[in-house]
């Protein structure tokens, strides 16, 4: 008798391995996109002074040792500076940090820096700046890091908006061609120039010896003659 059962064995099918799925990039992943420093108060303390010191030829360990802001982390304010544009890749302060100095525009070419560095957030919201909840959105979304590396992000960024304003902020180039921080700097000489002129012209001590046995008209028309020639006022007897 045949056995009608089969010696063949039909063939597996192989499974074909899975391809690992790679993960997106997530805040906790992504590395950071932002300058920070590990001490925002020593980077609020240094810019706190920068219009009160002469400009240093250099930005460096020791003068933030000189400056009292040393310690283990402070020389981290110097990549934020870098960043920001106040000092160049030699630590040498820039054009930018020259006006930072001066106290009716530093604020002002600070907030536009601001404003470069961060022009994401600002595209997003007016003043981001104001509200902590939309700050950290914005940071979650546009930056990485670890929880603590995005907490120093938030306070360095905060820091920076402490000493800038960003009603009216002039543009990179102003109307007539000039970059605008070189501007900013001729507008600020002129005025002080112009403020020390002013002054001057402020402080004339006269003396006048008037001669005796002279009439009341003599001494009239003296007094006239001083006017019109030292002080550029009209002839008094012109109204008469």
């Amino acid at each position: 008798m045949f056995s009608t059962q089969s010696n063949f064995k039909t063939p597996s099918k192989k499974r074909t391995p899975k391809k690992p799925t790679k993960k997106k990039a997530t805040a906790h992943t992504a590395p950071p996109k932002f300058p920070y420093t590990k001490v925002p108060n020593a980077l609020r303390k240094f810019l706190k002074q920068v219009p009160e010191r002469p400009k240093p030829p250099k930005v460096n360990n020791d003068l933030l040792a000189a400056w009292e802001l040393g310690g283990s982390n402070s020389n981290s304010i110097i990549r934020v500076l870098k960043e920001i544009g106040l000092l160049d890749s030699s630590n040498q302060p820039t054009e930018i940090y020259d006006a930072f100095m001066q106290p009716n525009v530093g604020p002002a070419v600070l907030g536009e820096q601001v404003k470069t560095t961060y022009a994401k957030f600002f595209a997003s919201t007016h003043e981001p700046y104001n509200d902590d909840v939309e700050l950290k959105r914005l940071f979650n979304i546009h930056s990485g890091g670890s929880d603590s590396t995005l907490r120093d992000q938030i306070h360095t960024f905060k820091v920076l908006c402490e000493f800038a304003t960003f009603d009216g902020v002039p543009s990179t180039e102003s109307d007539s061609g000039q970059p605008a921080v070189a501007e900013l700097n001729a507008q600020s000489r002129t005025a002080n120039n112009s403020s020390a002129t002013s002054t001057a012209a402020m402080h004339i001590d006269l003396h006048i010896h008037l001669p005796e046995n002279k009439t009341t008209r003599e001494y009239e028309a003296i007094i006239q003659d001083i006017a019109r020639y030292i002080y550029r006022h009209e002839d008094l007897r012109d109204g008469q």
